[in-house]
């Protein structure tokens, strides 16, 4: 191969390589995907919603967050313990619940999260789904003594350290 073949290549390689750089950086700054598939996952438009978890094909009810059989309406008069859902984190991270007593367990996720949470203890039968910016409440009867594991189940949460541990005494 001549010197004249060999600078060819390697202009048109250089060429090629600047338009990929290109178009990926058009593509980056359209969607906000600046972490690869996992943010147009989280952050996406279109079928995703709106870059929370929300009314997109992959919002509560597809995804599977909803109410819970066992989660009901606050009971009236019952003791309230409040959990915020914040950075990947449950506040507190030991949740004291009254052994036998009726018990309103209210879940809080602010606006600044900009994405659904949920508190499931799937020992206890629990599942309270918050979208940024709410504040749900379950109302609870006659819980059993023990320790029990409780977790955000939308997907990659707990993986992130979103977990707790509820204690009913």
């Amino acid at each position: 191969m001549n010197t004249q073949r060999i600078a060819g290549l390697t202009a048109l390689t250089a060429g090629l390589l600047l338009v990929f750089a290109v178009a990926t950086s058009a593509i980056v700054s359209a969607t906000g995907a600046v972490g690869g598939p996992s943010t147009l996952w989280q952050m996406g438009p279109g079928m995703m919603g709106t870059g929370r978890i929300g009314p997109g094909m992959m919002g509560p009810g597809m995804m599977g967050f909803g109410a819970s059989g066992s989660a009901t309406t606050a009971i009236p008069g019952a003791t309230e313990v409040r959990v915020q859902a914040a950075n990947f984190s449950f506040t507190p991270s030991e949740i004291r619940l009254p052994k036998g007593a009726d018990v309103n367990l209210t879940l809080v996720s602010p606006a600044a999260n900009g994405v659904a949470h949920d508190l499931t203890v799937p020992a206890l039968g629990i599942h309270i789904v918050a979208n940024a910016g709410e504040t749900r409440t379950a109302g609870l009867r006659g819980l059993t003594a023990g320790r029990y594991d409780a977790y955000c189940s939308v997907p990659g949460h707990a993986d992130l350290g979103m977990r707790a541990t509820v204690v009913v005494e």
